[in-house]
């Protein structure tokens, strides 16, 4: 038997050998090609933005925040000679992050694209462009970018409407800019350089004519009917017809953005609606609050009380007048616009336990001798002031608290010290109730943001510790820098004004009144003419520091130090 030619048996065995490595080399590209999908090679850039060695996911959110970023950032535009700004991100302009990063990790068999990945590739990112929110972006510089471009105006002349034509300039070529950038946002370019040519309006003519058209003429044609009927309110019956008067008063017609839209004044038209229609169909949602008791004769013992947040009914006013609107210029012919009651939902739902109000964390008071005029001053203001609540974070004015201080707001005239001269103005006293203010606040912990003392010592106040208020110009202020909501009780009586701070304890406080010193003398002040007031007088001037010291869980803050020079108080005989 003859036996095989030897080369002819080492090619029946090298054929298995083949197949099986091209096999491998296969199952090894394939593989090679699937883990390109899966994690970015050293090198890998996209716009600027290194991927190197980040999953798919991670480069995602790479892209998105770092050319995300840069389409933040404003770009010069120029037409011509002319130039403005423009921020891309705000224009329509976005980034797709996962189609950048599909230029990296794509599906693909190509060996040249493959060993590319493999030593590190950049490619540019994707952007996209919305042309119609570009269109409005560059509608808007039409009064820098071109010249002689005018829009198409159109008013109200009692109900009817007036078209001003407008005119056609030269310069920013919206349309062909658009059309060139939609294609390709130049990404990384802080100059772009837009089409120049004819610069149409914003509004033409013919779009002005439309809107008058469609929109305008329809909606004032003839009377809208507003019905709560069917909305299950108690007090919905009835209906409210809105004049073609009525309605055009209402109206205004915007071109922001070079598109002309007619606007309702909702709340003018939610008010006059519920006022035809009846109070009772609204029920105001209230907000979850705390008060106190301010009544002088039981203020002592009274502690904070929490009211929970409640929902309400009412009629949204941005809907009520969309719902005209949609009424005013429905071709079917029903000029009936339903009011629809709905659920109003609180702004404030805190829980009570959320709120840290559960002591007192500061409390001062100081004594006044009862005065006509200045009793009522203190009284007014410890009630205006009385049930502030004051967030962590925030600032207590005590001006802004105490509101305007006239006639009207149940102030008078009493007791005031000014330019060193004893004399009455309107709200005299109230310093009273910004240095108690100032001493509960600063008992408490608070930190000072203002106060001012005043010029002379008054014996009815820790000297050092006093401040003095006149709105607009001086006012006592202290900031919750505590995590707790803060609750200002306040009241005047039985020759005191009380001030009390509940919170949660968050500072241990200690303070420190120093030694007078420095003392000046008084001296008699003679004076006459009908302009001279009288005055007692007799208090020497002198120096004095306090300082207060604070701490949390242990750790001191630094001190704040008080040093206050007091101007001697001078006695005033008139001749």
């Amino acid at each position: 038997m003859n036996e095989p030619h030897p080369p002819a048996r080492a090619r029946a065995l090298a054929r298995p050998l083949l197949v099986a490595l091209g096999a491998a080399l296969l199952i090894a590209w394939l593989g090679l090609a699937w883990a390109t999908t899966r994690t970015l090679a050293p090198g890998s850039v996209v716009s600027g933005v290194d991927v190197s060695g980040m999953t798919r996911a991670e480069a995602v959110v790479a892209v998105d925040k770092g050319v995300g970023a840069v389409l933040e950032q404003p770009v010069t535009l120029t037409v011509d000679d002319a130039s403005d700004t423009l921020v891309p991100a705000s224009s329509g302009v976005s980034v797709d992050a996962d189609a950048s990063i599909d230029r990296l990790t794509g599906p693909t068999l190509n060996p040249v694209t493959l060993v590319r990945r493999l030593s590190g590739t950049a490619v540019d990112a994707v952007t996209r462009v919305d042309s119609d929110a570009l269109t409005r972006a560059l509608n808007a510089r039409l009064g820098t970018l071109a010249t002689g471009t005018a829009d198409a105006v159109v008013t109200l002349d009692g109900t009817t409407p007036v078209l001003t034509p407008g005119s056609v300039g030269t310069g920013l070529d919206v349309a062909a800019s658009v059309t060139a950038l939609a294609d390709a946002w130049p990404l990384g370019q802080t100059t772009v350089a837009l089409a120049s040519g004819t610069a149409n309006p914003a509004v033409t003519d013919a779009e002005a004519q439309e809107f008058i058209d469609s929109v305008l003429t329809p909606l004032l044609s003839d009377d809208i009917t507003v019905t709560a009927a069917g909305t299950g309110a108690a007090a919905a019956a009835g209906e409210v017809v809105l004049s073609p008067q009525a309605v055009a008063a209402l109206t205004t017609i915007d071109s922001t953005d070079g598109a002309l839209t007619a606007v309702l004044d909702a709340d003018a038209l939610h008010d006059a609606v519920v006022a035809e229609l009846g109070e009772g169909i609204e029920t105001p949602a209230t907000d979850a609050t705390w008060t106190i008791d301010g009544d002088p004769a039981t203020a002592a013992t009274a502690r904070p009380v929490y009211h929970a947040a409640a929902t309400g009914t009412g009629i949204d006013p941005d809907d009520l007048a969309d719902a005209v609107l949609a009424a005013g210029t429905d071709d079917g012919g029903d000029r009936t616009a339903t009011a629809t009651v709905a659920v109003l939902q609180p702004d404030v739902t805190t829980p009570e336990d959320d709120w840290g109000i559960v002591e007192i964390v500061g409390e001062y008071s100081t004594p006044y001798v009862s005065q006509y005029g200045r009793d009522q001053n203190l009284q007014r203001g410890t009630e205006m002031i009385n049930g502030t609540l004051v967030a962590p974070g925030e600032t207590f004015s005590t001006t802004d608290a105490l509101g305007p201080v006239d006639l009207e707001h149940g102030y008078t005239y009493a007791g005031v010290v000014t330019d060193g001269q004893h004399t009455d103005a309107m709200g005299g006293g109230l310093s009273q109730v910004g240095t108690t203010v100032f001493n509960a606040g600063f008992e408490a912990g608070m930190d000072d943001v203002e106060h001012w003392p005043h010029t002379y010592w008054f014996t009815r106040y820790p000297a050092g510790r006093e401040a003095t208020i006149w709105t607009g110009v001086k006012d006592v202020k202290w900031r919750n820098s505590t995590p707790y909501t803060v609750l200002v009780q306040a009241w005047a009586g039985d020759g005191e004004v009380h001030v009390r701070l509940w919170s949660t304890p968050y500072y241990e406080v200690t303070i420190t009144e120093g030694e007078h010193t420095n003392y000046r003398a008084y001296g008699t002040v003679r004076g006459s003419g009908p302009g001279c007031e009288p005055y007692g007088g007799g208090t020497q001037g002198f120096d004095v520091t306090v300082t207060r010291t604070r701490s949390h869980d242990g750790v001191r803050l630094p001190d704040d130090v008080l040093t206050t020079a007091y101007d001697s108080d001078n006695p005033v005989v008139c001749s």
